[in-house]
């Protein structure tokens, strides 16, 4: 189970906003101080994620919470976000080839099989039963000691 420390930004009886920070592991490694791909990641890491979850916890705005997601829905998602739309890409490719064109449409029907792919990703997630499974749960309030955010 991935969990994560959020901090609650809105909330109400029935739903919080919550917000995590992503970060770089850069910022963990023990070499952080002589690298400079840690500098650079310390300038373009300071991004923050915002979900909206039910609220069985009766969290309020400012508490801090765990938020989870199982290991097996992490590569769920992997596998719907990037393998289905490279099948998709092979499978148009084939296609194309097995209908005789030339190599440059070949690429192109390619090309158009992964934006179809990436698009049907898009819709099946972006609304609905799908976007409701991927998204994470509510698991137990955090220790409210915790710093989450620099």
């Amino acid at each position: 189970m991935l969990e994560v420390i959020a901090l609650v930004v809105k909330s109400d009886p029935n739903e919080i906003d919550v917000e995590t920070e992503v970060c770089s592991s850069c910022v963990h490694c023990s070499k952080s101080s002589h690298c400079g791909t840690s500098e650079l990641a310390k300038l373009f890491s300071a991004r923050r994620n915002q979900v909206q979850l039910k609220n069985t916890l009766g969290a309020k705005t400012g508490e801090k919470v765990i938020i989870g997601m199982p290991d097996e829905l992490l590569v769920r998602a992997a596998i719907l976000a990037y393998l289905l739309p490279l099948l998709l890409m092979i499978f148009m490719t084939i296609l194309a080839n097995a209908t005789g064109v030339s190599e440059a449409y070949q690429s192109l029907f390619g090309l158009c099989g992964l934006i179809i792919g990436f698009i049907f990703v898009r819709w099946k997630t972006s609304g609905g039963a799908l976007q409701d499974y991927f998204k994470p749960r509510l698991l137990r309030m955090a220790d409210q000691s915790v710093v989450i955010f620099k």
